[in-house]
């Protein structure tokens, strides 16, 4: 299944590929108007297009605050009469906006995750202008949620044991970072949307260590002006 799915991955990233480079090449050769490749070819359209990509992905979170900050980037080009100077008194509604996304995304996954789960199954972190250490001993982990804006912290996950179907944590990291330690054995896949920061997988390997195929944590989320890594002890 997870082969199927990595699979229409990169057929799909081919497609956008092929898409971009086609209008690049239009663009070039004249048969695109000025207007329209003066606005393509600016730096805000990479936003853009990885929100694009992201959608179509239903990356929801990740493709609606990419889509927002590029399109708040690109409005005086679009627009005429509209300066940048304008623009700027407003971006504060990319806060809004990013909080938005965050707030309606937690109620609809309380609605389907929590009412089914222990309490020592999900993790809810929330670090917001400051940080701390969280430590996590459940015999069926099954996931959860770990913000951080302007802060940060550190979850151990070294004492659990996952759940008979994996795990999945949803971060969300703006102007923050997080540190995720994991035991050895665990396989880790990570699907996380950073823009201008990085999420790093810094754990230790050794050449004897052998993963469970069953052990598997997916981090999924967006990074933004922030950073994350995953480790282990």
């Amino acid at each position: 299944m997870n082969e199927v799915k990595n699979s229409n991955k990169r057929g799909l990233l081919g497609f956008f590929l092929i898409c971009i480079g086609g209008l690049l090449l239009l663009g070039n050769l004249g048969y695109l108007p000025y207007e329209l490749t003066d606005v393509i070819f600016r730096w805000p359209m990479i936003l853009v297009a990885i929100g694009i990509f992201n959608l179509i992905k239903k990356e929801y979170t990740a493709a609606i605050i990419l889509l927002g900050i590029g399109a708040f980037f690109i409005l005086p080009d679009v627009i005429y009469g509209l300066t940048y100077r304008d623009v700027y008194k407003f971006w504060p509604a990319l806060i809004i906006l990013i909080g938005a996304v965050f707030f309606f995304k937690k109620r609809g996954a309380d609605s389907v995750n929590m009412s089914s789960a222990a309490s020592d199954e999900l993790i809810d972190e929330v670090d917001i202008f400051g940080g701390g250490v969280s430590q996590v001993a459940s015999q069926n982990f099954r996931g959860g949620k770990i913000t951080a804006i302007f802060g940060g912290g550190e979850v151990y996950l070294d004492h659990c044991k996952l759940s008979s179907d994996g795990a999945v944590i949803d971060i969300a990291m703006v102007f923050g970072g997080i540190k995720i330690i994991v035991p050895r054995d665990w396989n880790v896949k990570t699907e996380v949307v950073s823009i201008f920061g990085g999420f790093a997988d810094k754990r230790n390997f050794f050449a004897e260590q052998t993963n469970d195929p069953t052990k598997t944590l997916y981090i999924k989320g967006a990074c933004i002006f922030g950073g994350g890594e995953i480790r282990s002890i």
